[in-house]
């Protein structure tokens, strides 16, 4: 019975968008991981233990401070939901692996098919009001205002994030060979479609990441001038397009509107409330060791963006929906969320959980795996959804293969 409900349940795991009771539950990330991850057999390595722990002490701070129960449980159980998968995938047993591996390969596909209907306006529209059932703000066409399209996911930049693991473990998976023709097709088509179909800003970025992560180190420069080149050819040739997908857009400014000038200042204001509440987190994190306590990110946010010296007004997000104030937001990224709610304390905990993981020799010396570490480290310290699973699930995928690797060896 329990095995046959963690086979339903697999291909979920990779659609944290998906939420069965949206029209009750405004939620972008449903806890189908944690529902995944509940197993007579878990067992978690002692530093997580000693994680938790600190959190769950947060949270009991917190409520004893008189914030109510459902604030604290809410942000502890979204940190849960992100990392606890990680330490089922590593020790998932072969059978239940090839599983994974088979409806992974399904959930890929399907996103590229429907993010191509949607950018052809061929999604049929009948359908749209079925699938906003279970997807929020799903939409049967572009986005518009250089904005592209989420596939099943909850918006471009969700979808960007999702979509560059799916490709990057695709090609681990099947063990492509990124250097030769069908790699780099391959990953070329990614590109492509990360640019003109997703348009999101985030998506430039993780491919980059991608394309020069799975150099040698010492070849990394000439990954770095390839990328550069094709950067700057496509905008070159993008020059005379009314409305330049939203990456290409910053990218086109940034070079030939010379904003590499002031890059922190439109970095901020291009980037909503990403850029200012990440910054803001570390740095109170850093001021505040055990940090406002788990739930207390509303007024804690804004402390420390205000901290920070930098008017509301230069931010593009406050201006617009907030007359220029600051507002309470979350930072995004599981790490900045946890310096800003758990302190430097409750960071140090949990890289002491995941270390010896990420720094895994093995890992780094494949040029397959090394982009998916280059990718987590990326969205769990900079750009990401702090409740977000799919970063930890595709880094514990990335291990099981390097385990498969050398068992057969």
């Amino acid at each position: 019975m329990l095995e046959r409900f963690y086979r339903w349940l697999a291909p979920l795991i990779y659609l944290p968008n998906i939420n069965p009771f949206v029209a009750i539950l405004k939620s972008e990330v449903f806890p189908w991981a944690f529902l995944f991850s509940l197993r007579p057999d878990l067992k978690l390595p002692k530093p997580y233990r000693y994680f938790l722990l600190y959190l769950l002490a947060s949270a009991a701070y917190m409520i004893f401070q008189g914030s109510g129960l459902l604030i604290p449980a809410r942000s502890f159980f979204a940190l849960l939901n992100a990392s606890l998968i990680f330490f089922v995938i590593i020790e998932i047993k072969p059978k239940e692996h090839a599983w994974l591996g088979k409806v992974f390969d399904i959930i890929f596909g399907l996103n590229i098919a429907i993010g191509l209907l949607q950018f052809l306006s061929l999604f049929p529209s009948w359908l749209t009001p079925f699938v906003q059932l279970f997807l929020d703000r799903f939409a049967d066409s572009p986005e518009g205002w250089g904005r592209g399209v989420a596939a099943l996911f909850a918006e471009p930049s969700y979808a960007s994030i999702g979509l560059h693991y799916y490709f990057a473990y695709f090609m681990l998976r099947h063990r492509i060979d990124q250097k030769a023709l069908l790699g780099i097709s391959l990953t070329v088509a990614m590109a492509l479609f990360d640019i003109f179909v997703i348009r999101s800003a985030t998506g430039l970025v993780m491919i980059s990441i991608y394309f020069i992560s799975q150099q040698r180190w010492r070849d990394v420069w000439r990954g770095a001038i390839v990328a550069t080149a094709l950067a700057l050819a496509v905008l070159y040739l993008s020059r005379r397009v009314v409305e330049l997908p939203r990456s290409l857009d910053i990218l086109y400014q940034v070079i030939f509107d010379q904003r590499y000038q002031d890059f922190y200042d439109f970095m901020l204001l291009e980037s909503g409330h990403r850029a200012i509440g990440v910054i803001s987190a570390y740095n109170y994190g850093i001021q505040h060791w055990i940090g406002a306590g788990l739930g207390a990110w509303p007024n804690a946010s804004i402390s420390a963006m205000e901290a920070m010296g930098i008017d509301a007004g230069q931010i593009g997000y406050f201006e617009a929906f907030f007359d220029s104030t600051y507002d309470g937001i979350r930072p995004t990224s599981y790490v900045a969320g946890l310096m800003l709610e758990a302190g430097l304390i409750g960071a140090i905990l949990f890289f002491r959980s995941f270390w010896k993981y990420l720094f895994d020799k093995r890992l780094f010396a494949d040029s397959h795996t090394r982009p998916i570490i280059f990718l987590f480290l990326f969205n769990a310290l900079l750009l990401g959804t702090i409740g977000d699973p799919i970063p930890f699930i595709f880094l514990g995928l990335a291990i099981v293969e390097v385990k498969k690797l050398v068992t057969s060896k």
